[in-house]
């Protein structure tokens, strides 16, 4: 009986289990990140210029 035969059916490949990270960070950085940092960027000058006009 060969080791190999019984052990390869619970193998699972680590480089398969990181396949989607990339995208996945990818599509948080589009997604939440990005909208939330122009967001804050646009509150930091709104309150910038308000004071300085006012």
């Amino acid at each position: 009986m060969n080791h190999e035969d019984q052990s390869s059916r619970y193998y699972y490949p680590v480089e398969g289990r990181t396949d989607g990270a990339v995208a996945g960070a990818v599509a948080f950085i589009a997604i939440i990140a990005v909208p939330a940092l122009t967001y804050a960027v646009w509150q930091a000058f709104a309150s910038w210029m308000s004071a300085l006009f006012s």
